[in-house]
């Protein structure tokens, strides 16, 4: 196991509990089981020895070449050399749709089919639970019809279904067939329950009954502009990264990938920001898939329900707020960058810009049902107040700095947003609402912003009163509706923001990344170079920020994917760094290309946000 995939190689597949990571190798080197935030049982992307990882590939070719099926989250790998084509294809069945008895059950599959030649296929599983903690002890079970030749089972309930004989070497499961053109074998790894008679046609029933799933489902999506095939991957990728039992989102399906190669900032992102999941349920609203942010909504109200006020900054997936944060020193990390984290501290921090990121969401959700549940404005109404009490207050906001609090900005912003959102709502659908505290508190918060969170000697609004040094995320402003994009003031941050945090299409967090209390060096932040170039569109710079977001599409993977951050690299291609794929890069993957179809020249002066409010009734 001497092959470290790079971000770029690696491919996603899911099934709304959990998802896999395969390399172009053919080995699934990343998978936590039963759901995503649950303990790994391969993790070879974190530690190639130890961490565990199952292959399957022709004999004597090293990699292949990755596509999805058409509109799906159905991975297709195709190893050549002349005279031979081998196609691998893996896929989960989707959980988030009534499934087959015989398939009721999470289960990742493969199908390895020779269309050309002949050759000998090599297969490796090396199962290693709990981080690689926990050895699996393979036993063979005769198998139950004629179909197959035998499951084996593990701790702790895994199964390995194989149509092909495998023999024990140490902890794994190995061995080699030969197939010629036309011929095919089925494996099936499941959890849970013993599967029952996995036959090679059952298999191939799953997988069109999958393909067909993920079709239907993205095929709902409203968009027709000049980026289809971006933005309905990235949509597919939101999708995946949903836990359908809750409707919570995960940032991301792994843990620890580095933000730079050998640093320490190394995080575990499978759980739910209700900041992340709203932006990224935000752009899959977007596109119409309005039911996805209302099961959030009331993932938030039964939070809200179960714990008292503040919200913590991230919840695991079923609501649970037990996140403690430990090492793994066992592991070597991703590229020897240690250490490795299973839980996120940061869930203890007070960022007070969530409050303003969910009541946007239900703003926008409530505009297109014309209306909000009767059980869910009681809850809203609360973060209002929550945010209208607290603003005053310090907190580490969207960045999660571990240097201690400060009056950031953003956070001030986003309170303000959830003030205004609040008082919308209330006032629209005649909800019951202090109405005039909440505009006392929004026009004081206001005018603190005006008069603190804007800097003269920088030519641009803060990261925080205390700290005058430039921050991308105030790129924000305009798009939350907190002032409109041509405001000289604004129009000086973005400029501001080109000439000291962007290069070409890559724009870095802020300018003191050594001062956050972290320390070590950081790649440029996807999600800041989508919002830039939506500053620009609002503006009018709708050709720049169409070059700009023609050369951002360019630095994602051959599949479309992206990771949190990236990373020039000299005489080489950008590396993608950070927990892959990200929900919230793709999310502002989709409104970017929103903004360049729906604001070909900008936002008009005099109106510049009664569009908005006529297509989407949030953020710009």
């Amino acid at each position: 196991m001497d092959f470290q995939p790079a971000l770029s190689d690696l491919g996603l597949i899911a099934d709304g509990h959990t998802a896999a990571l395969i390399a172009r190798n053919g080995a699934l080197v990343w998978l936590c089981l039963p759901r995503f935030d649950s303990p790994s049982v391969f993790a070879s992307l974190l530690d190639l020895n130890k961490g565990g990882q199952w292959t399957i590939r022709p004999s004597g070719i090293e990699l292949g070449v990755q596509r999805y099926h058409p509109l799906t989250n159905v991975l297709v790998t195709e190893f050549r050399r002349p005279g031979l084509r081998v196609r691998l294809t893996d896929w989960m069945p989707p959980r988030f749709v009534p499934s087959p008895p015989q398939l009721d059950q999470g289960a990742v599959f493969r199908l390895v089919e020779v269309l050309k030649g002949e050759t000998e296929i090599e297969c490796c599983c090396a199962a290693a639970p709990h981080y690689g903690q926990q050895p699996a002890k393979w036993e063979w079970m005769p198998g139950r019809g004629k179909a197959q030749s035998g499951i084996w089972r593990s701790n702790p309930g895994l199964w390995l279904q194989s149509p092909v004989r495998l023999t024990r070497r140490g902890n794994a499961l190995a061995g080699g067939f030969r197939l010629r053109a036309g011929e095919s074998r089925g494996f099936a790894f499941c959890w849970g329950k013993r599967p029952d008679n996995l036959s090679h046609e059952l298999l191939r029933q799953s997988l069109a009954d999958s393909v067909r799933t993920w079709r239907d489902w993205v095929k709902q999506a409203q968009y027709e502009g000049d980026y289809r095939e971006a933005v309905l991957r990235s949509a597919l990728v939101l999708k995946a990264l949903i836990y359908e039992p809750t409707g919570a989102i995960v940032a991301a399906p792994t843990t620890s990938l580095p933000e730079s190669l050998g640093g320490p900032r190394n995080w575990d992102y499978r759980f739910c920001w209700p900041r992340d999941s709203t932006f990224a349920l935000y752009g899959l609203s977007l596109l119409g898939f309005h039911e996805e942010a209302g099961r959030f909504l009331r993932f938030i109200a039964d939070l809200c329900r179960r714990h008292p006020l503040p919200l913590q900054v991230c919840y695991r997936v079923d609501g649970d707020a037990r996140l403690p944060e430990r090492e793994l020193p066992r592991l070597s990390g991703y590229g020897g960058s240690r250490p490795v984290r299973i839980g996120n501290a940061a869930a203890c921090q007070s960022q007070l810009d969530i409050y303003g990121e969910i009541l946007d969401a239900a703003y926008t959700y409530a505009n297109w049902r014309q209306g909000l549940d009767d059980k869910l404005w009681p809850v809203l109404r609360g973060l209002v107040d929550y945010a209208a009490a607290h603003w005053r207050e310090k907190d580490e906001s969207i960045w999660e700095v571990r240097g201690g609090p400060r009056h950031f900005v953003y956070s001030k912003v986003m309170c303000w947003v959830a003030l205004d959102r609040g008082l919308k709502l209330a006032r629209r659908f005649r909800l019951p609402a202090p109405v005039a505290a909440w505009k006392t508190a929004a026009e004081a918060l206001r005018k603190q912003v005006w008069d603190r969170g804007y800097r003269r000697s920088v030519h641009a609004f803060i990261q925080s009163f205390d700290n005058p040094v430039l921050d991308a995320s105030l790129l924000l402003l305009p798009l939350v509706r907190f002032l409109r994009p041509r405001d000289p003031r604004m129009h000086s941050t973005i400029t501001a923001v080109l000439n000291r945090l962007a290069h070409g299409p890559l724009v870095w967090r802020y300018e003191n990344p050594h001062q956050d209390g972290v320390g070590g060096p950081e790649g440029a932040f996807a999600i800041c170079s989508f919002w830039l170039m939506d500053c620009l569109t609002l503006i009018g710079h709708s050709r720049q920020s169409r070059r700009l977001f023609d050369q951002m599409l360019a630095l994602g993977s051959p599949l479309g994917l992206f990771s949190e951050e990236l990373q020039p690299v000299e005489n080489g291609p950008v590396r993608m760094l950070g927990n892959f794929p990200q929900a919230f890069t793709h999310m502002a993957l989709i409104n970017t290309a929103h903004n360049l179809e729906l604001y070909p020249r900008g936002v008009p002066v005099q109106n510049a946000f009664s569009r908005a409010k006529k297509t989407s009734g949030g953020r710009q």
